[in-house]
C-alpha cells in the first residue's frame, strides 16, 4: 500500500510537471505570435504611409505630388530646391505664392526627413532633434511657415494621427507624413487667403 501511495504521488508530480511545462510552452508560443503580430502591424502601418514611396525618395515623392497638383491649384506657385546657404545652414525645399499682382499670399519652408536617410538609421533620429534648425532655416528665407515632412517615429500614435502642431515650441512649425503634403499646402494656403487683403494694402504702402 505505501508503495502503490508513492508511485500514485510520484505520477501526480510528474503530472502537475508536464502540465506545468505545456502552459508554460503555450504562454512562449502565444507571446511570439503576439510580437509577430505586432511586428505585421507595424509593418503595415508603415506600408500605408509609404505606399506612394515605394521606388521614390521622399523629397523626390513630394516634388511628384506637387508637379502633379500644380495645374489645377497652385498656377501662381513655386516648389524649389533650397540651394542657398546662410549662416551655414539651408532647408530641403520652399513652396511660395503669389497672387496675380504678385503679392506673397503664403511661404513655406519645408524639410523632409525618412527613417532610410543613413544618418537616421545609426543614431535613430526623432523628429524633436530638427525643428530648431527648420526653426532657422524658416527665418533665414524669410518663409511663414516651417514643415516638417517626416517618416522618423513610425510607431508613434501621435505623429501618425494627421497633421501635428508644434508651434507651443516654435512658432508657426508643423509636423505631417508624406500623404498630408499637398492637405498641409491647401490648409495653410487658405487660412493665408483671409489675410489677403492686409498683406496687399501692406504690400502697396511699401510702394
Amino acid at each position: 500500500g505505501q508503495v502503490n501511495a508513492a508511485r500514485l504521488e510520484r505520477e501526480q508530480v510528474e503530472a502537475s510537471l508536464r502540465q506545468q511545462l505545456t502552459e508554460q510552452a503555450a504562454y512562449k508560443d502565444q507571446t511570439i505570435r503576439d510580437r509577430e503580430d505586432e511586428i505585421e502591424r507595424l509593418r503595415n502601418q508603415r506600408s500605408r504611409l509609404t505606399t506612394k514611396l515605394i521606388g521614390e525618395t521622399l523629397e523626390q515623392h513630394c516634388e511628384m505630388e506637387f508637379n502633379r497638383w500644380r495645374a489645377t491649384g497652385f498656377r501662381h506657385a513655386e516648389f524649389h530646391k533650397d540651394n542657398e546657404v546662410v549662416d551655414g545652414s539651408k532647408g530641403d525645399y520652399v513652396f511660395r505664392e503669389v497672387d496675380p499682382d504678385g503679392v506673397e499670399v503664403v511661404s513655406i519652408m519645408f524639410e523632409m526627413k525618412s527613417e532610410e536617410d543613413d544618418s537616421a538609421s545609426r543614431s535613430r533620429h526623432k523628429n524633436a532633434d530638427f525643428f530648431r534648425k527648420l526653426d532657422q532655416d524658416r527665418r533665414n528665407k524669410g518663409c511663414e511657415y516651417a514643415v516638417l515632412v517626416s517618416l522618423l517615429e513610425p510607431e508613434s500614435e501621435l505623429y501618425n494621427s494627421g497633421i501635428v502642431d508644434v508651434s507651443y515650441e516654435y512658432e508657426k512649425m508643423y509636423v505631417i507624413r508624406p500623404q498630408f503634403f499637398i492637405p498641409m499646402i491647401t490648409l495653410l494656403r487658405n487660412a493665408a487667403e483671409n489675410a489677403q487683403s492686409y498683406r496687399r494694402e501692406l504690400a502697396e504702402i511699401r510702394q
